[in-house]
């Protein structure tokens, strides 16, 4: 799973990356701007929206634009604006939760969970004897967890999280990659490559010209 925060308070922002760092991928910006790029760039599974940044309330503008891209991105607004209105504005603007400040991080994890489960649909299945959780990103084959560098799984969940579609290489680039103009479409055939040697059966078909699928 991968989120993204957007916060202006720098302190919080590394404490709570911090801890959640523990338990998934996350990307932090302290701007708007960076938020925008960000979301230009990635797939983001859950988005942690600070609602005032840099002393100006953003009206949730954000939301819209999230919803937009990719309407099953889930959104928890985290703001110290914390009166019933407020809350009403932004879940009637598309936010999925709202979560006032101060906040208790389990509290904040265990609400990222409900939106990842809710947007995915089940977070654990079984393709072929493998058993995959993807909330805790593992892989059981006969009791047996497979492991994987942190490249090879954040594409293998992407693709069992598409399962069913094909997923293009420009699109495997742009969700894993920051800047994926800088990144070598090579680079997606050698990572299928190394996890095809550690998956016990091939369940990652290439469908030519166009991509990747698991059925």
């Amino acid at each position: 799973m991968r989120i993204l925060m957007l916060e202006d308070d720098l302190v919080l922002a590394e404490l709570v990356s911090s801890f959640l760092l523990l338990h998934l991928r996350i990307d932090t910006v302290n701007t708007i701007e960076e938020a925008r790029l960000h979301l230009e760039q990635v797939h983001y599974d859950v988005i942690l929206l600070d609602r005032n940044i840099n002393g100006v309330d953003i009206g949730l503008e954000l939301i819209e634009e999230i919803k937009t891209k990719n309407p099953m991105t889930g959104v928890i607004v985290i703001s110290a604006y914390d009166s019933i209105s407020d809350k009403i504005e932004g879940l009637n603007l598309g936010a999925d939760d709202y979560l006032d400040k101060p906040f208790d991080y389990d509290e904040l994890l265990a609400r990222i969970y409900v939106q990842a489960r809710k947007n995915r649909g089940l977070p654990q299945f079984s393709i072929d004897g493998l058993l995959c959780n993807t909330i805790e990103k593992s892989i059981v084959y006969k009791e047996e967890e497979l492991h994987f560098s942190k490249k090879e799984s954040n594409l293998l969940f992407y693709l069992l999280q598409k399962r069913g579609t094909i997923v293009s290489k420009d699109e495997l680039l742009d969700a894993l990659y920051i800047n994926p103009q800088n990144i070598s479409s090579n680079t997606i055939d050698v990572t299928i490559r190394n996890i095809r040697k550690k998956l016990p059966i091939n369940i990652i078909k290439t469908i030519k010209t166009r991509g990747y699928f698991i059925d």
